[in-house]
C-alpha cells in the first residue's frame, strides 16, 4: 500500500514538474467556444463546499490528491499582489492533466472586492502576454465567468475565474499536455459546466 501511495505521489509529483518547466515558451491554439451541455458520464462524484461556495463534479477519473502537492501549484499561480490557495488538487493518471480548485486573495485589503477580480484579470493577461492567450467572458448557472486559455510549450491551461456568494475571487486551473487535447477537453467542458454556488448552509 505505501509503495502504491509513493508511486501516485512521484507522478503526481513529475506532472506538476512538467508544468512548471514548460510555462516558457509559445505556440498557436485554436480558440475553444464553451458548450454547457453537460454529460454526466464524463464527470467524477460531485464535491460540494460551503465554505469555498461552490458545488462542481471533477472530470470522470481525475482523482483526489494530497493537499501536500498543493504547494508547487500555489507558488505557480500566486502573484506579487494575489496569493493563490489551493483547496483541491485533481489528477489523472493516464493524461497527467490536473486540475486545481481555490481561493484567490488580495494582499491589499484597501481594494474593494468587486475591483479585485478586474485587477487579478490584468494581472494574468500581463503575466501570460507572451504565451497567446485567449480571453472571454460569458455567464453560466447565473456566474459571470471570465476565462484564460493559454498554451506554453506542450502543455494547455484553462483557468476559470469567477466571484462566488461572498464575492471571494474563486478559480479552477485545467492544465493538460496538448497530445491528451482532443480526449480530455469533452469531460474539462463537462467539469466547467457543472460549477454552481453554494450558499453557506451554517
Amino acid at each position: 500500500m505505501k509503495l502504491k501511495i509513493k508511486i501516485l505521489f512521484k507522478k503526481v509529483f513529475l506532472a506538476l514538474l512538467f508544468i512548471s518547466n514548460w510555462f516558457g515558451c509559445s505556440k498557436d491554439i485554436d480558440d475553444e467556444e464553451i458548450s454547457f451541455i453537460v454529460d454526466q458520464s464524463k464527470l467524477g462524484i460531485e464535491i460540494s463546499d460551503y465554505d469555498l461556495g461552490v458545488k462542481f463534479h471533477p472530470p470522470k477519473n481525475w482523482e483526489l490528491q494530497p493537499a501536500s502537492l498543493s504547494k508547487k501549484i500555489e507558488s505557480r499561480n500566486s502573484t506579487e499582489s494575489f496569493i493563490y490557495e489551493p483547496i483541491y488538487l485533481f489528477f489523472n493518471d493516464s493524461s497527467k492533466a490536473i486540475l486545481s480548485v481555490g481561493k484567490v486573495v488580495s494582499v491589499d485589503s484597501s481594494i474593494s472586492k468587486s475591483a479585485q477580480i478586474n485587477f487579478y484579470k490584468s494581472l494574468l493577461l500581463s503575466k501570460y502576454k507572451e504565451n497567446n492567450v485567449r480571453f472571454s467572458s460569458f455567464t453560466h448557472s447565473k456566474i459571470n465567468f471570465t476565462q484564460l486559455i493559454f498554451e506554453k510549450g506542450n502543455l494547455i491551461s484553462y483557468k476559470i475565474i469567477f466571484l462566488n456568494s461572498g464575492n471571494d475571487i474563486i478559480q479552477f486551473d485545467f492544465s493538460f499536455r496538448n497530445e491528451f487535447k482532443k480526449n480530455i477537453l469533452p469531460n474539462i467542458k463537462a467539469s466547467i459546466g457543472s460549477i454552481k454556488l453554494a450558499e453557506n448552509e451554517k
